[in-house]
């Protein structure tokens, strides 16, 4: 009989797992030999029954496990995965020269990105030190430490990363860019890549993000109701500009999605200009400004206008240029929505005039200006316990804005950031300790 084996994604994706045989008496083991037994949340599923038999072309004995149990299968079938990956990269050790096109160098590569996705990681950073090659993971904003490899692995493996990105593997003195997709058996996400010429040879930094929309509304950011009820009075508004501020990876891309989220079923055009197209957010036109052949933001800005657009979202406002045209596109009859890198939502008005918009327009076009951070949560576990807080990664669990939202009178929505900071100290949501990390003293 022509058998065929189940592959891990495969079962990884429908929920299910293989198991390995007992031990039997010979007659039993002789009789099941034909066989395969396989772990399944619902034994009588004869669809996905007939599926597994139709793939394998064997007998199948199924056995009823709960999903936890099969994903624990699958975790520990992962850890021997490793172990097998190790004892393949112990052999590449004897030559030191191994091939980025090895299959223990790609696999080793695909591992710490699933890893990373795993453990819900915003980036990768792959560090060749001295004598080593470090691979972190930033988890709810902190670098984490996932691995140490022999410095002899650096070389593949940085170049393995730059041919899945597209990027000139032969020039190392440069800093270089690029993208690729990766699918993994529960998701698949955009991989950005950035390298970067260092002592050790070539840094490089993996930022992941979702490919397929979240569906995330404002309502689901855990904003209060006062800035809630403020926000939707901006995004409904017909015409004006509003921003958002703060540093990189503080959520600024995810908030205005939101918003957009709430308009977008409305009979209006949207178009995005992004760098680059984070991810896809339907029923919106998404523009990737290119500045390597001069689509910058404005120059995409300007074609846009004559697209009949009724909301635009400019992904930042760099230069003097792009800040001119998105105020007179707040001027003419369309929402303009933005960020800018700047510490407060008052700094982000003072940006403006020094970009030279004139203070009159900015009065008559600015609907708001929300200025956010992201803080660690405590974990609910801690928090039931009444554990003793530390400084203690094992603390946190997920993150949540500390924001404020400037409205054009001057006055705030709902406090200052520094406020609604304290507020969730006090409610128990997160720690003093992670608001002086994140906001200061």
């Amino acid at each position: 009989m022509n058998t065929k084996k189940l592959s891990k994604k495969w079962c990884q994706k429908n929920g299910i797992a293989t198991l390995a045989s007992d031990s039997k008496c010979a007659e039993e083991r002789a009789k099941e030999s034909a066989a395969l037994k396989i772990a399944i949340p619902n034994a009588s599923d004869e669809f996905l029954l007939e599926k597994i038999r139709f793939i394998t072309q064997q007998r199948i004995i199924p056995e009823q496990h709960s999903p936890v149990e099969i994903r624990f299968m699958h975790s520990h079938a992962e850890t021997e995965d490793d172990e097998n990956l190790f004892h393949d990269l112990k052999k590449l050790d004897v030559s030191r020269n191994p091939s980025w096109e090895s299959e223990p160098i790609i696999n080793l590569v695909n591992s710490f990105i699933v890893k990373a996705l795993q453990r819900k990681a915003s980036d990768i950073h792959v560090e060749p030190t001295a004598d080593s090659l470090r691979v972190r993971f930033r988890i709810d904003g902190l670098l984490t430490e996932y691995r140490t490899f022999p410095q002899w692995l650096a070389e593949p493996v940085l170049i393995r990363l730059k041919v899945m990105a597209n990027v000139d593997i032969t020039e190392r003195r440069l800093p270089h860019d690029g993208s690729f997709a990766f699918e993994d058996f529960h998701e698949k996400v955009n991989v950005r890549l950035s390298s970067i010429p260092i002592s050790n040879g070539e840094k490089c930094v993996l930022r992941l993000l979702p490919a397929n929309d979240t569906a995330q509304t404002l309502e689901s950011l855990e904003l209060s109701e006062k800035t809630l009820r403020a926000l939707r009075h901006i995004f409904s508004a017909p015409q004006g500009l509003f921003l958002v501020t703060g540093p990189t990876g503080s959520g600024k891309t995810t908030t205005l999605y939101a918003g957009l989220r709430e308009i977008i079923q409305k009979k209006i055009n949207v178009t995005t200009i992004e760098d680059p197209v984070e991810y896809e957010l339907r029923g919106a036109n998404q523009v990737p400004v290119n500045e390597k052949c001069g689509f910058t933001f404005a120059v995409a800005l300007r074609s846009i206008l004559r697209q009949d657009p009724d909301v635009i979202l400019v992904g930042e406002i760099r230069d003097a240029e792009t800040a001119q045209i998105a105020l007179q596109a707040a001027q003419t009859g369309h929402l303009v929505l933005s960020t800018l890198h700047t510490n407060s939502a008052k700094a982000a008005g003072a940006r403006l005039l020094d970009l030279g918009v004139q203070q009159s327009i900015l009065d008559e076009t600015l609907l708001g200006i929300f200025a956010q951070r992201l803080v660690r949560k405590i974990s609910k576990k801690n928090a039931i316990d009444g554990c003793a807080l530390q400084d203690s990664t094992q603390l946190y669990h997920g993150r949540t804005a500390v924001c404020e939202l400037l409205l054009p009178n001057g006055s705030y929505a709902d406090g200052t950031m520094q406020e609604n900071a304290a507020r969730l100290i006090q409610q128990g949501i997160t720690t003093e300790e992670e608001v002086k990390r994140v906001l200061g003293s």
